[in-house]
């Protein structure tokens, strides 16, 4: 199976997308209404940017302002929502425009008379033209870091444990006797999926197995299988540096399309090596590796061309260089 080529946004893209975006808005909005939970996002950058009341649609509808910070005096033209003759409504993204249709709906039943200006900062092809306003273009799959643990990708995908699933283990505690046994009984939950993990594939040795098992049952974490490193010590690991190959390798024989892990470093190694999409929480990029494989063979046949013509000319700039050496010196 060949997998998906899915499009990553991380928060800090999501910024940048909104920013560069800005000149798009129309002039004189007076209040930006983001659609709960993810369009608050790029509401409340582009309301922190221009200096406007932001507001969700619920509280919108209402007819009132939310509180805000004391920081600096908002710049507000209007005293009341519905007084505004023009607002922006916001999502991070629309792929049918069900949603931001409903929400039109749902804010002219509620009373407002003014204009709507819909607006989202990622749309599916199929969406141009169902909006005002959209700033990024981008084909599905898609995954955004503000619902990665909540996307049905994670469904057909590895996640590493610790540094994912919860946090690492302090250099003082990872001594593999009594204290790295307290620390895999009581770590701290980060990213708890809300969906089905496929696979979780971990550098813990097996022998922790009983441990790792009740920690994901007691944090409601579900998933399909656990890979653990079956090796005597965590001495061995590190001498053997086996964690790699063991990701690698479960990774490989898998049919799984994403592999969540915490490391950048390792993140590269593993798409280097299987050629498909790894994404580094510690970075948050997707790396896909630069190996000829089924699903980036477009990516390489570019980087080589471009080599190619670059050593074509390295070459004629030779000759060239030789013969009037040859024959007019």
């Amino acid at each position: 199976m060949t997998p998906r080529r899915y499009s990553f946004v991380s928060l800090s893209g999501l910024s940048d997308i909104v920013v560069k975006n800005l000149p798009k808005l129309p002039p004189n909005i007076d209040v930006v209404v983001g659609i709960p939970r993810s369009g608050m996002i790029p509401a409340y950058t582009i309301g922190l940017l221009l200096n406007l009341p932001v507001v969700n649609v619920d509280v919108f509808a209402e007819n009132r302002f939310q509180g805000h910070g004391r920081t600096r005096p908002i710049r507000k033209r209007v005293e009341a929502p519905f007084d505004a003759e023009r607002i922006l409504l916001v999502d991070d993204s629309v792929y049918t425009g069900k949603s931001m249709n409903e929400c039109v709906e749902f804010l002219r039943n509620s009373g407002f008379k003014g204009e709507i200006v819909t607006c989202a900062a990622i749309v599916a092809p199929e969406s141009i033209g169902k909006l005002d306003l959209c700033f990024e273009v981008m084909e599905m799959p898609r995954i955004f870091e503000w619902n990665l643990f909540h996307h049905g990708a994670i469904e057909n995908a590895c996640l590493d444990f610790d540094g994912v699933l919860c946090v690492d283990p302090p250099k003082e505690v990872n001594d593999d006797g009594e204290r790295y046994m307290k620390f895999l009984e009581t770590a701290k939950p980060l990213y708890l999926p809300s969906t089905r993990i496929a696979h979780i594939v971990s550098a813990r040795l097996e022998k922790y197995r009983p441990q790792c098992e009740e920690w994901l049952r007691k944090n409601g974490v579900e998933y399909g299988q656990l890979h653990l490193l079956d090796l005597p010590s965590q001495e061995e690991r590190r001498r053997t540096q086996a964690h790699i190959p063991h990701k690698i390798e479960v990774y490989r024989k898998t049919d799984t399309e994403l592999f969540i892990e915490s490391d950048e470093w390792q993140a590269r190694r593993i798409a280097e090596a299987i050629g498909r999409p790894v994404l580094s929480l510690e970075t948050m990029n997707l790396y896909r590796g630069s190996g000829i494989y089924i699903n980036n063979i477009p990516e390489v046949t570019v980087r080589l061309r471009r080599r190619v013509k670059q050593k074509v000319k390295r070459l004629g700039r030779r000759f060239i260089n030789t013969f009037k050496t040859a024959f007019f010196s």
